[in-house]
């Protein structure tokens, strides 16, 4: 079989980017040469590797898991199945915390529920100072460590646990976090890629979702220093309820921030005392 007729069979069942990324992988041509050598001839093993991928994609397994790697802030990340793929959305957390670790000379960073090490490695690779993580997962846990150490050149303190049971007896300057927040309802009525994602990483307990985030916000102020920062992504539907659990905790300047797509994504505030 030629590569024009393994991508017009490819086409037939899923997206032209997917088909590209699959043909790369399967044969190791780039979009370019997937054009100027359209007529060449594939192996077996090449025509096989191919329709396996496709028949992987078409039971909803993300593009992300199938090639095993995913950009985030400009960099690249490995992610499995054991991690939330990074989202663009999330790119705003980082935008946010940057703002305000600025205003350091050198502030001390907590990245908790990281999950693939997006964030932490994302803000240390813009500050150029190390940042602190931590997870509950202990696969999730391995991969941000490799993602870490794979962008930034240095091992992390990356400890397990779960919320602050890692920290305890410690304080920082800035913490941010993308923990699970979704609704039971808003988890089923995703799509197939989303569920193939971990569901630790996704559910956020109690009817609102808001479970885990109470817990975080209820905690945090035994480790933020005086003036200290929690950065949260939470829904779009979910910032007002997040803006008032934090003042209802004593916060002040709590401000709402919005992503790329112009939804409410990030509710940030400040520890006074």
């Amino acid at each position: 079989m030629r590569v024009r007729e393994l991508k017009r069979e490819l086409l037939a069942r899923i997206d032209s980017l997917d088909v590209r990324i699959i043909m790369r992988i399967a044969t190791g041509l780039d979009d370019i040469h997937q054009l100027t050598e359209a007529d060449t001839s594939l192996s077996d093993s090449e025509v096989a590797m191919a329709r396996e991928l496709v028949e992987r994609r078409l039971s909803g397994t993300p593009m992300a898991y199938i090639t095993g790697e995913k950009e985030f802030y400009g960099l690249p990340f490995r992610v499995t199945k054991d991690v939330l793929i990074p989202r663009p959305d999330t790119e705003t957390l980082v935008d946010i915390v940057l703002g305000y670790a600025r205003g350091y000379e050198n502030p001390r960073i907590l990245d908790l529920c990281t999950g693939s090490g997006a964030i932490a490695t994302a803000l240390a690779h813009s500050l150029g100072i190390p940042v602190a993580m931590s997870d509950i997962s202990e696969k999730a846990l391995a991969i941000a460590s490799c993602n870490y150490e794979r962008n930034i050149g240095a091992a992390p303190d990356a400890r397990l646990g779960s919320l602050f049971e890692p920290w305890r007896g410690e304080r920082f300057d800035i913490i941010a976090t993308n923990p699970p927040y979704l609704t039971q309802s808003w988890y089923e009525e995703t799509d197939k890629d989303v569920k193939a994602e971990p569901s630790l990483a996704l559910l956020g307990g109690d009817e609102d979702g808001l479970g885990i985030i109470r817990s975080i916000i209820s905690l945090s102020p035994d480790y933020l220093n005086e003036g200290g920062v929690l950065a949260i992504e939470c829904d779009y539907r979910q910032t007002e309820s997040c803006a008032r659990i934090l003042r209802n905790e004593g916060f002040s300047e709590i401000a709402v921030a919005k992503d790329a797509a112009g939804k409410e994504r990030v509710v940030h505030g400040t520890r006074l005392s």
